[in-house]
């Protein structure tokens, strides 16, 4: 763009004077360098930083060295480099400017440098003191107009767009936009649509785009041709420096131009949409995020009736598992951009996890409604993801739901939910609608309604972690391992058990992400102690649901957990039930040798529901046999339960595989087991659940228990 030369006007013509000042005092000097009090680059005469100057500075900087007085060092090309410390009138450090010298000045002592060079730096002092006062100035301005943006942020509404809108207005500009292409993310304020200035931004975003990219700094071009606009354009910035996208302003040919003071308030502007786009939006979509889209639409319905759509993708994971997690990302991404634009610009549109998108139409119908989801379902179709000479069709289903003012959006939520699994039971790719939300049973609507608190509660880290002991009946109590436990932290803060909400997780779909939660819970409260616990003579044993099985990938993602903490997988023991393992044999049998190739531990668990399954275990090469609690809670009143439990326990002493009783809760049942030869015990008896932390602990060896407590 033709602008990039004349968007450091500003500076050059502030420093390039000074710099032709010391050129002439010092006809050898070379390049001239001028950094902020950290180290910065502020301007410098070639145009671009040299390395060899920066390690001088550096080099004094960290020494302590640089004095307002000047020094003289030698650089690692052998050219003699003037340093000096920048101070202004009371003394306090303003920068530092580092001067090449070039040879033909090495018989000049730094004290004939500093006496040659001091009117110039003493003038250099002062334009930079007058500058840090403007910008003292200027970042008050920026923090006024964010102060009178938040005036005008409410709850439901865009505070990215009302940052926008306040900032043009406030520096006088004919339009604005704000954008952030790999979040697909674009935001735009106009003075007048009706006028040219509408169709500005489209004519020059992706040269905006490209120049902030390549240039990575602040840009000003006013200088514009016959008819055009005058432009500042502001890059934001990641954590590490990159460019996300831009911000950018225009004025009107005839307008004044932008100066210093504007490219100031706009870095500060650029700064607070950062930390709005890191609060508020989806990371991957630019979506707003599932807060900020509950807060908004529950605000629209206090005041008026709204119609809600759910959105789930079909199938994502078989795209994930052909072409890779970022090709499942891609669709992700593409489909809300389908859903987006398909709803409008009034509606207010979320990705609320995974492959979950949300629409709340404020004063919305049902035709309204199912207008959009025919919309996107005929958009979708056509999407389809190629890799190659494969390719796999992507389509959505889509549930909706409507209700009145005042109604809550959890509830509405939950019906188009529920509406969208009706939709995928009938084969995906369709749409369903909930006409009347009186008409949904209680119990559907609680479990509906606590799918979407469990949901919130694993984007949240709501979940908690107990353990309980599981112990050697032979040696009357030594403890073998724990058994992983998940609670629920609900809304009103209760701990409620797994019985509670494990049907809602299953029929919602949530078990796989609730048993990932569960791992990588329990592999970061272990990872500090990795060395220590790598030679403990414990297992912790965790839960491997149906779904989690189904999906064939549980094994390669709890491996490259576990090695990504450096834990030895030994120390996992992964329980599967006995009824999914007999549903689907190849998958538990490819689960099993996976897990147990790279050392760790699989029980079948709520063992003895089928002594048909008995005939299995060869085929399932399992390292403990689990007996279903509800027979060895009957012992000594069950002759049936008893003789059960003793069959298991013979057969698997043949096979030599150990048996786990769970549900041991009384002294008479612990040594009757004893007397049937079962291995190890789980219950009441030995000890309740305790939080795992406590459980790591005590698992811990001594000597690192110490050195934990000495941390602590």
């Amino acid at each position: 763009m033709a602008a990039s030369a004349h968007s450091e006007s500003s500076a050059a013509s502030g420093y390039a004077p000074f710099a032709q000042l010391i050129k002439m005092l010092l006809p050898s000097a070379r390049s001239v360098a001028i950094y902020d009090t950290g180290a910065e680059l502020v301007w410098c005469s070639d145009g671009y930083e040299r390395p060899d100057l920066r390690a001088i500075l550096e080099h004094q900087r960290a020494s302590e060295t640089v004095a307002a007085r000047g020094s003289v060092e030698i650089s690692s090309a052998g050219v003699p480099v003037f340093v000096a410390g920048l101070r202004g009138a009371t003394a306090e450090p303003l920068g530092s400017i580092v001067i090449e010298l070039g040879n033909g000045s090495s018989r000049n002592t730094p004290s004939m440098v500093v006496s040659m060079l001091r009117p110039v730096l003493d003038c250099l002092e002062n334009k930079l003191d007058l500058e840090r006062n403007s910008v003292a100035a200027d970042r008050s301005a920026g923090l006024e107009l964010l102060l009178r943006a938040e005036q005008h942020v409410h709850a439901e509404s865009n505070a990215l767009q009302d940052l926008l809108n306040h900032c043009a207005k406030e520096l006088k500009c004919v339009t604005g936009a704000v954008l952030v292409p790999d979040k697909n993310l674009e935001v735009s304020w106009t003075a007048d649509a009706s006028t040219a200035e509408a169709q500005l931004l489209g004519r020059t975003q992706k040269h905006l785009l490209a120049w902030a990219r390549l240039n990575n700094r602040p840009m000003i071009v006013n200088r514009p041709g016959a008819g055009a606009f005058k432009i500042l354009s502001c890059p934001l910035q990641d954590p590490n420096g990159g460019v996300l996208g831009l911000v950018a302003l225009f004025r009107s040919g005839e307008s004044q131009d932008f100066e210093p003071r504007d490219v100031r308030i706009l870095e500060f502007v650029g700064r607070k949409a950062i930390a709005i786009l890191d609060s508020e939006y989806d990371p991957l979509t630019g979506l707003p995020n599932r807060l900020i889209f509950e807060r908004r639409a529950q605000r629209a319905l206090d005041r008026t009736a709204a119609a809600v759509l759910y959105a789930d993708i079909d199938g994502l994971e078989a795209i994930n598992g052909a072409f890779g997690l970022s090709a499942g990302d891609e669709v992700i991404q593409r489909v809300g951009t389908l859903v987006q634009r398909a709803a409008g610009a009034e509606a207010l549109v979320s990705r609320l996890a995974g492959d979950r998108f949300a629409v709340a139409l404020p004063d919305g119908t049902a035709a309204q409604a199912s207008e959009i989801a025919a919309t996107v379902l005929a958009a979708v179709s056509q999407l389809g993801y190629l890799n190659g000479s494969d390719a796999l069709q992507v389509s959505v289903s889509i549930g909706s739901a409507v209700g009145p003012a005042g109604e809550r959006l959890q509830h509405l939520l939950a019906a188009a939910e529920l509406a969208c699994k009706r939709a995928k039971a009938e084969g995906g790719a369709r749409f369903a609608a909930i006409d009347d939300l009186a008409a949904l049973t209680p119990a559907a609507a609680r479990q509906a309604i606590a799918a979407a608190e469990l949901r919130d509660a694993l984007t949240s880290n709501k979940f908690e972690l107990e353990a309980q002991p599981i112990v050697r009946l032979g040696t009357r109590g030594s403890i073998a391992g724990y058994e992983l436990l998940v609670r629920f932290r609900n809304p009103a803060g209760e701990l409620v058990a797994p019985d509670k909400f494990l049907d809602a997780c299953a029929q919602y779909g949530l078990l796989p992400a609730l048993d990932r939660w569960v791992l990588c819970a329990a592999v970061e409260a272990l990872r500090p102690h990795a060395h220590a616990i790598a030679s403990a003579p414990v297992f912790f044993a965790i839960n491997v649901s149906a779904q989690s099985l189904q999906s064939r990938r549980y094994a390669a993602f709890a491996l490259e957990t576990l090695a990504a903490a450096g834990l030895p997988a030994r120390l996992f023991c992964f329980e599967i039930k006995e009824p999914a393992a007999l549903a689907d044999l190849a998958a538990a049998d490819a689960l099993i040798g996976e897990l147990t190739a790279a050392g760790a531990k699989v029980a079948l668990d709520d063992f003895g529901s089928g002594l048909s399954s008995i005939a299995h275990l060869k085929q399932l090469p399992v390292s403990y046999l689990k007996i279903d609690g509800a027979f060895v809670r009957r012992i000594g009143a069950d002759r049936v339960a008893e003789s059960i439990v003793s069959g298991i326990a013979r057969a698997a002493r043949v096979l030599g595989i150990p048996t786990i009783a769970e549900h041991v809760e009384t002294a008479g049942i612990a040594e009757r087991l004893r007397e049937l030869d079962v291995t190890l015990g789980q219950g009441f008896h030995f000890a309740r659940p305790q939080p795992f932390a406590e459980a790591v602990r005590h698992a811990l060896p001594a000597p690192a228990v110490a050195e934990a407590k000495t941390r602590a």
